[in-house]
């Protein structure tokens, strides 16, 4: 099975079918008077069997024997002379740089926002929007990350062993989490913004598992998994109508963890199949037959 096929479409299909349910979960499965959510709503019911399927379909579809990788990020991700994977991972990294800039232009807003509220809630306007502050830098470092993975991919493979520049991503993922959590955290309707959470938490648990082949810890199974799973989630929260710059940052998961979930699987073939059948006898040498023959007495 051409798995470097199959799983990004299937993450992508998913995310379709999910973005499509949401729409709908979000028009009908809530009180128009109070947002409350109605118990049992046909809508919601489908997204969470779907949501599952897609988890399990995943897990199944991740499972199975791979590569060791000993050759650690560069062997894993090495896309030398692959245009379509370095266009996707340029598209991805640009998405960042617009959502640092619309991010950084929409704060005098926010700020505002919060500081006319500041009485009644007590809350402090520049704690408020620290997170977003930290979240739009980390996205214009992460702009420069991503396109210095892809040059290291498309030149050499990148050896990349213990590269900050992984690390980049994965930390504007934790202060997004953050931050959205933080604006979230006073609505008691949890699923007004539970799938964008599991999309910001699958794509970083997905950006970990994909630094880990830098710093000796490769797991195919768990980056593929979570890559998918990032996919997923982040174009089925495309249904919620974010700010332009989180809208922007989860595209910038999909088209990322996409391109980085083909090229893992295609890498993983590739290499698997190269590798000599485990059964396959090594031919003796000479020497290995004299040392075979027992001593004469």
């Amino acid at each position: 099975m051409r798995k470097e096929l199959v799983l990004p479409v299937l993450a992508v299909a998913g995310g379709a079918a999910g973005f499509c349910l949401r729409r709908w979960e979000l028009a009908t499965a809530f009180e128009a008077d109070t947002g409350l959510h109605i118990p049992f709503a046909p809508a919601t019911i489908a997204l969470i069997a779907v949501s599952v399927g897609m988890a399990v379909v995943f897990l199944l579809l991740s499972l199975g024997e791979h590569s060791a990788f000993p050759g650690g990020y560069g062997q894993a991700f090495g896309a030398a002379g692959n245009m379509p994977y370095a266009a996707a991972v340029v598209l991805s990294a640009f998405l960042l740089l617009a959502s640092a800039a619309l991010n950084f232009l929409g704060l005098p807003e926010a700020y505002a926002a919060v500081a006319a509220t500041a009485q009644t809630t007590q809350a402090n306007p520049l704690l408020s929007v620290l997170a977003r502050v930290v979240v739009g830098i980390l996205s214009a470092l992460s702009f420069f990350a991503v396109l210095s993975i892809a040059r290291g991919g498309l030149r050499d493979g990148g050896e990349r062993k213990y590269s900050l520049p992984l690390l980049v991503p994965a930390f504007t993922c934790g202060i997004w989490l953050i931050e959205s959590y933080q604006l979230r955290a006073g609505d008691p309707v949890v699923l007004d913004y539970l799938y964008e959470l599991f999309a910001i938490m699958a794509a970083l648990l997905a950006l970990y598992f994909i630094a880990g082949f830098s710093f000796e810890r490769p797991k195919v199974l768990s980056s593929s998994l979570f890559s998918a799973l990032g996919v997923y989630f982040s174009l089925t929260t495309l249904a919620d109508g974010h700010s332009l710059y989180v809208t922007l940052l989860y595209l910038f998961a999909a088209v990322y963890l996409t391109a980085n979930l083909a090229l893992l699987h295609y890498n993983d073939r590739i290499y698997r199949d190269a590798q000599p059948p485990a059964d396959e006898a090594a031919p003796e040498t000479g020497d290995a037959k004299l040392e075979e023959r027992p001593h004469e007495p």
